[in-house]
Formats: structure tokens, sequence, C-alpha cells
């Protein structure tokens, strides 16, 4: 039985770099990593390529110096191809979105299936790990040779949409591409629902809202999110001089919770604060011309740029509305930021300690918070202290030991999950 044999060996199949390759690096860290499948990896001219345009310099990001070549199975000559499409989302129509997202999901996923259909498998010791649209075609193959399979669904799913939904109506003008997933998209997660043995969420957050669309308490673990940190070498506590920035870093959009810090940045316009946006703008042009000339937008970067990034802030701002987790409140803590975030997403902070916790939907509430870290840089330098102690809880492979941990405390038959039990977030 899978749940006494203490020697798993896993399968990890990824597109992208979601947490700069996190879940396949815990794995390896942790001797248990068998095979990593993943649509694009840079394997040569890595130090040519970050010397070129933005493009160039994110391939040369798709890569991991603790990821072992022979352990990498690519498919890079059409998954860059593929990846281009990528860089119009913020461009598209919910139906374009859920056309891209599908298409890409079924190729790569059909892809994996076929270089596994040339393996052999242990059931009693092998599994596979994948993420949500991209699994659905692997999970059926190995779901006939009895290996079991976890599925990370890294967002709340149509819990979220709903949410993201009544914000745009709140906000009239300011969606770039207003509209819904068509259901086509949320009949693809249902099925990779249902097809996977355990679905591994990262919050306490995402596990409530599909519970609410139908998935089992009992059939996900909560397992948050962790970086590759190196502790030796965290910086200082910050010592927040002259003007405040804060630092917002993810996609500019409602679900994000733009809106609130605008409002925000609004009412804060007389205080010796700057507000430094990063990220791809996902808002209409209208809403952009309307911030306030306290807010400063950075647009895209590269993930080779985000350590300068955070060096130069003070404060890291998630007003978000709904996250699966925000890696961003752990890199964030990694270079001494304290956080201001909301309850919606991973909880990392605890209020008053590493940062501050505010209201979703609550723009004054976010004001005051960020006023009153302004006025006391000292206790910035002190939440900044206990953020870079806090974050080391949260170094790989915490997560893979957390997620080898709970598979062995449930009951497996016949490669289907028979008895599962929720221990908990950590």
């Amino acid at each position: 039985m899978l749940n006494h044999n203490p020697n798993f060996r896993w399968i990890v199949s990824q597109e992208g770099t979601r947490q700069s390759y996190g879940v396949p690096v815990s794995f390896q860290k942790l001797g248990c990593l068998r095979l990593f499948y993943t649509d694009v990896w840079c394997r040569h001219g890595r130090g040519l390529l970050r010397r070129g345009p933005a493009s160039a310099r994110a391939l040369a990001t798709r890569y991991h110096e603790a990821l072992p070549p022979e352990k990498v199975v690519d498919f890079s000559l059409r998954g860059v191809l593929w990846r281009r499409q990528h860089f119009r989302l913020h461009n598209l129509s919910p139906e374009e979105k859920a056309d891209l997202y599908i298409k890409y999901g079924q190729w790569f996923a059909s892809k994996v299936r076929d270089r596994l259909a040339r393996l052999s498998f242990e059931p009693e010791h092998d599994l596979f790990f994948g993420f949500n649209t991209n699994s659905l075609e692997t999970m059926e193959l190995l779901k006939q040779k009895g290996i079991v399979t976890v599925l990370d669904q890294i967002d709340p799913g149509q819990v979220e949409e709903e949410m993201v939904h009544a914000e745009a109506k709140q906000w009239p003008g300011w969606e770039k591409l207003p509209g819904l997933m068509p259901e086509r998209y949320w009949r693809r997660l249902r099925s990779e629902w249902q097809m996977a043995d355990v679905i591994l969420v990262n919050s306490e957050w995402s596990r409530d809202a599909l519970v609410r669309q139908g998935v089992a308490r009992e059939r996900m673990i909560v397992v948050p999110l962790a970086i590759d940190l190196h502790a030796e070498s965290l910086p200082p506590p910050i010592q927040a001089n002259g003007r405040l920035k804060v630092l917002w870093l993810g996609s500019v959009i409602l679900r994000k919770g733009i809106q609130y810090l605008i409002e925000a940045a609004r009412l804060l316009c007389a205080e010796n604060i700057e507000f430094v946006l990063v990220g791809p703008v996902g808002v209409s042009e209208e809403a952009v011309a309307s911030f306030p000339p306290n807010v400063k937008v950075m647009g895209r970067v590269t993930r080779d740029q985000l350590s300068a990034i955070y060096r130069e802030g003070h404060v890291f701002v998630l007003p978000t509305i709904s996250d699966g987790f925000a890696i961003t409140q752990l890199e964030a803590m990694a270079h001494g930021l304290p956080v201001v975030a909301t309850l919606n997403c991973g909880r990392v902070i605890t209020d008053g300690v590493e940062g501050l916790v505010v209201p979703a939907r609550d723009g004054a509430a976010l004001a005051r918070a960020l006023a009153r870290l302004n006025a006391d840089r000292q206790l910035i330098t002190e939440m900044s202290h206990n953020a870079l102690e806090t974050v080391k809880k949260y170094d790989l492979p915490s997560n893979a030991r957390q997620i080898n941990a709970k598979l062995r405390s449930f009951q497996f038959g016949h490669g289907n999950v028979a008895d599962l039990t929720l221990l908990g977030a950590r």
C-alpha cells in the first residue's frame, strides 16, 4: 500500500515557471523526484539571453540549477511558439482566454501522456503531481496504470470569478475586457477534479471555495507554497528612510484589488508615500489615466529584475479580492518587506507582527494601515525583522515534506483514494 511505503518517487508536470519551479525543486531536494516534464526549458545560452531583450531574458529564466538535466523532459520548440500567445493574455476576452488555456492544456497534457506511456511504473512507489487545466489527459493514462495522482488547483475556481464579476459591476469601465469564462473551461477543471485522487490547494481560502463548488473537503489537502531561500544571505531589516515606497507586484487587475489600492492612494496624496505598481496592466486605459499622481506604473518585468525591485520597496501591499496563495508575499518577506494583505489568500502574516491585515474591498482601511506605517518607521523595521524570521518556515522543501506526510496518512486502494483525512494547513 502506498501509505505504508516511505519511498515516494514523484513525476511532476508543470508548464511555466510557477513559484520558480518550487514543486519539482522541493521534491528534488528531498531526493524523491523521478522526472520533471515542462513546456520550455533553457538548457543552453542563458548568459547570452540575459543580455538580450525582455523576451530573451524571460526565456533565460526557464531553468533551475537544482534540477538535474537528465530528469528534465521538455517540449521547447513547440512550447516557445505556444508561450508567445500568453503575452497577449491581458488583451484577450474571456472566450479567447478559455480557448487558449484549453488548447494549451490539452497539448501539454497529451505530450506528457505520450512520453509517460513509454515508461514502466511501480504503483507502490510512483506518484504524479500536475496543475489544473494541464493534467487531464495525463491523469487519464495514469489512472489506467494505477498511479496515484495529485492535482494542484492553483486558484479558487469559479467562486473567484463570481467575486471578480461583482467587482467589475461595481467598478464600471475598469475591466479591460469584461465577461465570464465559458462553461467549457469550467467543465475541463471539473473533469480534472473528478479524475485526480487528491486535490491540493495552497490555502484554506481556496479549500473553502472548492467545497462550495462541490468538491468534498476530505478529498483535499492544504499545503502552503514555499520558496528557495538562502537564509545566510537574507538582508538586514529595512530602515525606511525618506519617501515611503509601497510596492505592488503582480497583475494590475480587479481580482488583486487594484481599485482599492487606488482609493487608498487618493486618500494619501498629502502623505510622503509613493505607490509603485509592477506587473502587466490588465485594467482599461481610462482607469489607468485616473490614477492619482503618487502612483507610478512600471508595467511588466522579467523575473531576473524582481530582486532589485523588491530591494527598492519599504512595504509590500496585497489588497487581493481572491488569491490561491500569492507567493509574492513570501518573496517580499524574504527581502525584508512587511506585508499589508487581506485574508482572502494564503495566510502568511500575523496582524501586527510581520505586517498588517486589512479587510478586502476597503480602500479606507488600507489607507489607514499604510498611514500608520508611514508615521512609525521603527514599526516597519520591527515588522521587517519578524518577516525575515517567519519566511524561513517557508523554505523549500517544506511543502514537499508536508505533501509526503499528508499522503502517508491516507488509505489508498487500487490507485484511488479510499479514505482521506484532512490534517489541516500546516
